[in-house]
């Protein structure tokens, strides 16, 4: 009786080892996004850059420390950006720039007009797809969902994949 106790608590604190923090788990969501997302139409398409509003928290914190990390057989770069940055700016460099719900409603009324056709933006909330956000990353209960914004996919210049498309739940329906 004792060793199938001690074999629980092994079980135990080994799966709670592998388990997924929801940062780690939308770090994992934003490669995979860039994976699927064709932003270039070169022969030989320049790295990957994603760009985040805080590196120390968040996805951004997991992606930074993940060098071995490739796109194109490229390595992904990972940039911080500061909030004062026009999205002018930011469509030069970042390929994808990720917005947390913290900051939608700060950053995405200034961008509502000017939204780069080059850059994909991804939050964390409908709201943020109701007022020109791409893509979404909601937290679901325990799960973490990638809602997408079909009509605004539509009007970029970017082009996303049908095996994206296939596990994403559309906004609006």
């Amino acid at each position: 009786m004792r060793w199938v106790c001690y074999l629980v608590v092994l079980l135990l604190s080994v799966n709670s080892a592998f388990a997924k923090s929801p940062e780690q788990v939308k770090s994992a969501f934003l490669y995979q996004i860039a994976k699927f997302t064709k932003f270039d139409d070169q022969v030989d398409p320049p790295p990957v850059t994603f760009c985040f509003y805080d590196l120390e928290n968040g996805p951004g914190s997991y992606l930074k420390e993940k060098n071995e990390l490739q796109i194109n057989k490229k390595p992904i770069k990972v940039i911080l950006v500061k909030k004062t940055q026009q999205i002018s700016e930011l469509s030069q460099v970042c390929d994808i720039t990720y917005i947390d719900e913290t900051l939608e409603n700060d950053i995405l009324p200034l961008w509502t007009d000017t939204i780069s056709l080059n850059t994909l933006t991804i939050g964390e909330s409908i709201s943020f797809l109701e007022n020109g956000g791409i893509a979404s990353l909601v937290q679901e209960g325990n799960k973490i969902r990638l809602y997408i914004n079909k009509q605004h996919v539509l009007q970029h210049n970017f082009k996303v994949q049908s095996r994206l498309l296939a596990m994403a739940k559309f906004y609006p329906n």
